[in-house]
């Protein structure tokens, strides 16, 4: 499903996917909701940070930095839960009253990003084909599960 962009009038964005709210552009900060736990959330937030880094790089004609194939961290300071990579904070896992959930993520965009709207389109297509690609990892587990008892 394509990503809909509603705008508010003052700067801020609401993301959805048909008639489902799914996340959020507010100045420098892109953030997604809908998921189940945090610790999805911090793996979706692993997944938008790498497309963020790569589409960035992309842009200035320069490789990636790589994350060495760690997740995100997240360091809780006082009710705050911080998103870092190498212990520098990214972003934060948030509490967000969406698609009838309340996990979700916020990244904060590098003030060299141009548009914040087509970053937040670059972390959606990645996420969408992250979910995409879970599903049918899922289907397949199911299937081996299934010809195992045959």
């Amino acid at each position: 499903m394509s990503l809909r962009i509603f705008e508010y009038g003052d700067g801020r964005f609401r993301l959805f996917h048909g008639d489902r709210e799914i996340g959020w552009v507010e100045g420098r900060t892109v953030g997604f909701a809908g998921f189940d736990s945090d610790d999805a959330a911090l793996r979706a937030a692993t997944v938008a940070y790498d497309a963020l880094s790569g589409w960035l790089a992309r842009q200035r004609r320069e490789e990636a930095a790589p994350r060495r194939g760690r997740r995100l961290g997240m360091r809780k300071e006082g009710a705050e839960r911080h998103l870092t990579l190498a212990g520098v904070p990214v972003g934060r896992l948030v509490s967000a009253a969406l698609a009838g959930t309340s996990r979700g993520f916020e990244l904060q965009l590098p003030p060299r990003i141009g548009p914040a709207l087509t970053a937040a389109q670059v972390m959606d297509q990645a996420l969408t084909r992250h979910r995409a690609l879970r599903e049918l990892e899922g289907v397949a587990a199911t299937a081996e599960r299934s010809e195992a008892l045959v």
